[in-house]
């Protein structure tokens, strides 16, 4: 009902864009989320620590995939002893989740904290950062890993990764609900200090494709459109 009306519409995602009817493109604009800069305080434990953190973060709900992730972690935790899992967010499945986390082939290696604010220093004390989702709008935990400079593996999902990231560049990109995927993925970077090093290096210029300047530059530029659009008509 409103679409029509509208001088402009705003989505997220090229992939968003081409889910509207054709007849709307002309007034449709493609304009991201904004990735904040970290200002990260030092892991002050981190050169003493032997612990390996593998973080993921977002509601415990299925399309966030954490049961995929648990699943592949499984895979590779007895070849990688040192690291751990760590799933920050709350959700209905956190049940599910936890009685999954207590199995012997999981035990002891899986933590679920809940909520954690702010979450810089959550990135800070990380190693590798995992987004397992079934889907995804943009996703915010994915450009704030990757500002963060740290290495990330993602899933390929619908929508939002695969216009966010550079592959092999600055992120591994594995196919959706793929544990086994996944697994050879997390095993590939747990395994290798310099890969992570070098991923971590080139995530942190996401702010220079979505800093807040130029996203903010976009929305101004739409405004002035559609108010230039209206004086002409007027």
């Amino acid at each position: 009902w409103i679409y029509p009306t509208a001088s402009r519409i705003v989505v997220l995602t090229e992939r968003s864009l081409a889910s509207l009817p054709p007849q709307l493109h002309s007034r449709c604009r493609v304009i991201p989320n904004p990735v904040p800069v970290f200002t990260l305080q030092p892991d002050a434990a981190g050169a003493a620590r032997t612990e390996r953190r593998l973080l993921a973060m977002g509601r415990l709900v299925e399309q966030k995939g954490f049961d995929l992730l648990l699943e592949a972690f499984a895979r590779v935790r007895q070849d990688f002893p040192a690291w751990t899992l760590i799933i920050l967010g709350e959700g209905p499945l956190r049940g599910l989740l936890e009685t999954r986390s207590a199995q012997p082939d999981l035990a002891g290696t899986v933590r679920l904290p809940g909520r954690v604010s702010p979450t810089s220093q959550a990135f800070a004390e990380a190693d590798l950062f995992v987004l397992p989702s079934r889907y995804e709008g943009f996703p915010n935990a994915l450009c704030e890993a990757m500002a963060a400079g740290l290495p990330v593996i993602a899933a390929d999902c619908p929508t939002g990764p695969r216009e966010i990231i550079r592959p092999d560049v600055d992120v591994i990109l594995v196919p959706p609900e793929d544990p086994a995927a996944l697994a050879a993925a997390l095993a590939r970077l747990m395994d290798d200090d310099a890969l992570r090093q070098r991923l971590g290096g080139r995530a942190a210029e996401v702010v220079d494709r979505f800093g807040v300047d130029r996203i903010m530059a976009m929305w101004e530029a739409i405004v002035a459109d559609a108010l230039a659009e209206v004086s002409l008509l007027s």
